[in-house]
């Protein structure tokens, strides 16, 4: 009995540390310190992503750094807490969730694709490596495509699901992380079509509200995510 409510404490404080840990606001921090609001740039998203064509190439190398560090910080946390082997992956779900809602930003967030190849390496490296790799050339083919992540982030888990259960190898831990990956994809489409169903109705702007835009002036945003703030146009 003491066991179980011993294992059921370590559990909770594992899901506890994996969002705190991913709500942890690199990209937010980051854009300020380079007088970017990320939340009112390009994508609206505090993602790699948007930091990288937005805001600066460095600055976004610098948030992919963290955000996968924090995905990976998660898993250890886990360990250190001593959760199950079958449980880990709930605290790296929970660092998924704290970077799509951070408590620290007014629970907004990323897609979470950062912190889920954090995850992934600290679960599985040497799958995760190889399914990377095939993420990453699939990107590269796919430059010129605005859904080009999407396509990356499914290949690469693909080819993992596909390499476990030839050989065997983790196939729970592995599908596990096919069924993470599915939810963060999911909701980043979500996210993109609602995106799009926004900026596909022009939005009138009255001259009251803003001096810069002359009445009768048509606010365009532009539904590609990663390309850029609004611009407006003259109707």
């Amino acid at each position: 009995m003491i066991e179980d409510l011993q294992m059921v404490q370590n559990m909770v404080l594992a899901v506890a540390a994996g969002y705190l840990l991913g709500a942890l606001p690199f990209a937010h921090v980051a854009s300020r310190i380079r007088g970017v609001d990320v939340f009112t740039t390009g994508s609206t998203l505090a993602g790699t992503a948007n930091v990288f064509f937005n805001v600066g190439h460095r600055t976004g190398v610098l948030v992919l750094v963290g955000d996968v560090a924090k995905g990976a910080a998660a898993v250890f946390a886990a360990w250190y807490f001593g959760v199950p082997p079958a449980l880990i992956l709930v605290a790296g779900g929970a660092a998924v969730v704290g970077h799509w809602k951070s408590i620290f930003t007014g629970f907004r967030g990323g897609d979470g694709m950062a912190p889920l190849i954090g995850v992934t390496l600290a679960l599985m490296p040497a799958l995760a490596v190889l399914g990377m790799a095939a993420g990453v050339a699939t990107i590269v083919l796919m430059r010129h495509s605005p859904i080009r992540s999407t396509w990356g982030i499914s290949v690469c888990f693909m080819v993992m699901l596909a390499i476990s259960q030839y050989y065997q190898m983790e196939r729970d831990i592995v599908t596990g992380l096919v069924i993470l990956a599915s939810l963060v994809l999911l909701r980043s489409m979500f996210t993109r079509r609602r995106r799009l169903s926004v900026v596909s109705h022009p939005v009138y702007r009255d001259i009251e509200d803003d001096d810069s835009v002359e009445d009768g002036d048509i606010v365009v945003a532009d539904p590609d995510a990663d390309l850029g703030p609004v611009s407006s146009s003259r109707r």
